[in-house]
């Protein structure tokens, strides 16, 4: 019942891709998910609080969905005049507090806020803590040629580099390969994604069928080998950067920077921003801040049901 309040919650308003049932459906799993929701007098559906909940080492925990940057409160704000401060306010806290009743008992609740969410003031009452976390975003991309005129110097002679090395593609069936250029990202750090080909197949299978991704690929103006690719979200407002990956062979290249490129002006094209959904890793960061675009905090807000789980957390979060 609760999902399907929520999928006309979404129908009617503009809730962000990574928020969408179909996305959780695809990375979580229909049964591993489930949503809080508040409502009006009138018993209209105005905010909702999506969740995905699973076992670890046998305890019921609600983390980060795989491939998933960002969780959090949904509200749709009421449309009239004054509403701000004291009564936006107001409003979110019996929200919240509505919408935090309803979740289910974990020994640990963890998510990443939207930016959007400034508010996290009645998490904090109810118990949770918080840490901020950033990313690099272009709220909008009119003029992507003085965007690049911004770049960083080292930026800007990396991608002269890069497109005389390369070919960008839109490739929508080269899902497998982007995903293998992924992979071979984290193996030069002795790691493995945190997720398996298969969830990013039945998300990019959802995604093509609505019309909402971009597969680049960056292909070797000699021999087409795959430099690099980078995969791009989007929605009516917004698209964002959900995977890259490089071949250990051609990193030299710099063509994965060539490809953020071509996300700047497809964004530009749409009239859509962009958020990079940087990592807070200093190597990757340094190369996201390259590009110019503001920094944006936004809240990772968790809470342990466990003294000990809580104080190992403050150091991890």
């Amino acid at each position: 019942m609760r999902k399907t309040c929520y999928a006309e919650f979404c129908k009617l308003t503009a809730v962000p891709p990574q928020l969408q049932p179909w996305w959780l459906d695809a990375v979580c799993g229909p049964q591993h998910w489930n949503v809080c929701l508040a409502s009006d007098g009138n018993g209209r559906t105005i905010a909702a609080l999506p969740y995905y909940i699973r076992r670890r080492m046998g305890l019921k925990v609600i983390q980060q969905p795989p491939l998933s940057s960002y969780g959090g409160p949904w509200l749709q704000y009421p449309a009239r005049s004054g509403f701000i401060g004291n009564n936006r306010y107001r409003f979110e806290k019996k929200i919240f507090e509505e919408m935090m009743r309803q979740l289910p008992e974990v020994v640990l609740f963890q998510q990443n806020f939207y930016p959007d969410r400034e508010n996290w003031l009645p998490f904090y009452w109810a118990g949770f803590r918080q840490t901020t976390r950033y990313t690099y975003a272009f709220e909008s991309i009119d003029d992507p040629e003085k965007i690049r005129a911004g770049f960083k110097n080292t930026l800007r002679t990396d991608l002269k580099k890069a497109e005389q090395a390369v070919n960008v593609f839109y490739e929508t069936d080269s899902a497998a390969l982007l995903f293998g250029l992924h992979e071979q990202s984290f193996a030069r750090k002795n790691t493995r994604p945190p997720y398996t080909f298969d969830t990013f197949n039945r998300l990019h299978c959802a995604l093509v069928e609505r019309g909402q991704s971009r597969c680049y690929i960056a292909r070797d103006r000699q021999t087409s080998a795959a430099h690099a690719g980078l995969y791009l979200v989007f929605d009516e407002s917004r698209a964002y950067v959900l995977l890259t990956g490089t071949d250990t062979d051609f990193k030299s290249s710099s063509a994965v920077w060539l490809l953020f490129w071509q996300a700047i002006l497809f964004c530009a094209e749409k009239g859509i921003g962009l958020d990079f959904e940087g990592s807070m890793e200093r190597d990757i960061e340094r190369g996201f801040r390259a590009f110019g675009a503001p920094l944006v905090p936004y809240h990772r807000v968790w809470r342990a049901h466990n003294r000990l789980l809580d104080f190992v957390l403050r150091f991890r979060m």
